[in-house]
């Protein structure tokens, strides 16, 4: 089949012109502040990008979005005890590469899209003739839903018998990702990865195509004058905390993600507080916990300040106020949250898991644990109570490894350089090279398994590909 030539590119201007294209935008979870950050950085570094959301695309009639909120209550009631963190199949998405700042972009660069953007509608974008940047924020793009996979392997082999689903949809991943498989194939492809972990985990995925397909790691980067160290005492003023106090700072989007293990941390700062009192008497009830997101964490005998869901600013003075940050999370990625810690000159404690060991060096700007491992994050934590000369040199080698490594001007730079690098070879690819869509059945992944007899699905499925239909809006077919 010949291919109509791809529009003509602008290529005269220093910048090329990107579009990022997300679910989230501002500060909807870590993800979109990521992205947030990113393109305010390129914006100051002289790029020209425009940002397209979900909320800026006309949503779908009232009985399809009814519909669509069913299929995801099923599969939220279909959960094991694994993980509660987010799961989502393969929705019926958008096809947004004939929107208006899409076309008029020379490079695309996708974020977090899932809701927004499925693999089919992506391969669309790649075959209109514009290079596509994929920003991984977790694992969804190459798994079959999971966004964090729980120590599971399935991703390499195809997601079989996922054991973050129950027994009635646990075939629902491996028809989602063998879709996404088929729609990515043979395209050209620039994977983005915060962490190096995570550029290995996606090359190691079925849906990663050695043959066109490629991973570059390009750190998040923030804004060093906002995360800086500052007065202690007057921010914890500001806060109402205790100045003699040893403050340890615990947050997140939700603190009850399992993920996060945040009752983990818990027990590693009770059991603190208790070597404390044997070794210190009273003055170990000076130990005061900050934590900020939604939920709330109660650790008996130690003092507890919850600032709720705050902002960049308030995050900032947080980590201003405090002497130390613990994340226990068993899987992350790049997070933002040890990210700014550092930044602002507070060491960590963390999991060496993820994007963890990458950004912080045991025993210079802070201390790497095992997973689940209490006594030894309690240990640490005991330690830097015990000798302030300890965290002071964690804390200004924290620093000093923010300005070095997570400067948003740099990650700006790289994405920039990145983009024409992509855009210059772009230019060479002749028209009729690019590979056709691929055929797809006309059911999305989700309804392929739900429709088989006895499924919670099959009904709500149904309609809502009858609705498509009458409404003319695809299933993230092609």
């Amino acid at each position: 089949m010949t291919r109509p030539a791809p529009p003509t590119i602008n290529r005269t201007r220093e910048h090329p012109r990107l579009a990022c294209l997300a679910t989230h935008a501002g500060q909807a979870g870590g993800a979109a502040i990521a992205m947030q950050r990113l393109v305010v950085a390129l914006r100051e570094s002289g790029g020209h990008v425009a940002v397209l959301s979900g909320d800026d695309v006309q949503p779908a009639p009232a009985p399809r979005r009814r519909l669509e909120r069913r299929v995801r209550r099923a599969i939220k009631r279909a959960r094991t005890p694994l993980s509660n963190t987010l799961f989502t199949a393969d929705w019926p998405a958008r096809r947004l590469a004939a929107h208006p700042l899409v076309t008029a972009a020379d490079v695309v660069n996708l974020h977090w899209v899932a809701g927004l953007l499925n693999a089919a509608g992506i391969r669309e974008i790649v075959t209109s003739g514009r290079p596509v940047i994929w920003t991984l924020h977790d694992m969804r793009p190459f798994t079959g839903g999971c966004h964090y996979a729980g120590g599971c392997p399935g991703f390499t082999s195809g997601c079989h018998a996922c054991p973050q689903l129950a027994a009635r949809l646990a075939a629902l991943p491996a028809r989602v990702a063998a879709r996404g498989r088929r729609s990515l194939a043979g395209i050209p492809l620039t994977f983005v990865s915060p962490s190096r972990w995570l550029a290995g985990e996606v090359a190691r995925s079925t849906i990663f195509d050695s043959g066109c397909h490629t991973v570059r790691v390009i750190p998040n980067g923030l804004d060093l004058a906002r995360f800086a160290p500052g007065p202690r005492a007057a921010a914890r003023r500001r806060l109402g905390l205790p100045d003699g106090a040893f403050a340890i700072l615990l947050g997140s989007v939700s603190l009850a993600e399992r993920r996060k293990a945040m009752t983990v941390a818990a027990a590693a700062i009770s059991r603190a507080a208790g070597e404390l009192r044997h070794r210190l008497g009273k003055a170990a009830a000076s130990l005061q916990v900050i934590t900020y997101g939604t939920g709330q964490l109660v650790i008996p005998g130690v003092a507890c300040r919850h600032l709720g869901s705050i902002g960049e600013a308030d995050v900032a003075l947080a980590l201003q106020a405090a002497d130390l940050h613990l994340t226990m999370a068993r899987e992350d990625n790049l997070p933002n949250t040890v990210m700014e810690a550092l930044a602002c000159g507070c060491p960590v404690i963390a999991t060496a898991v993820g994007g963890h060991p990458e950004m912080v060096t045991d025993g210079r700007e802070g201390w790497l644990v095992g997973i689940d491992d209490a006594a030894g994050a309690a240990a640490a934590v005991v330690r830097l109570v015990e000798r302030p000369a300890l965290r002071a040199a964690a804390a200004e080698r924290a620093r000093h490894r923010a300005e070095a490594e997570w400067d948003a001007t740099v990650q700006a730079r790289r994405y920039l350089d990145l983009a024409a690098e992509l855009l210059a070879g772009s230019g060479s690819r002749a028209a009729n090279a690019m590979p056709p869509p691929v055929a797809l059945t006309p059911l999305t992944p989700a309804a392929a398994v739900a429709v088989h007899a006895g499924s919670p699905l099959r009904g709500p499925l149904r309609r809502l590909r009858r609705l498509s239909r009458f409404h003319r809006l695809p299933l993230g077919t092609t």
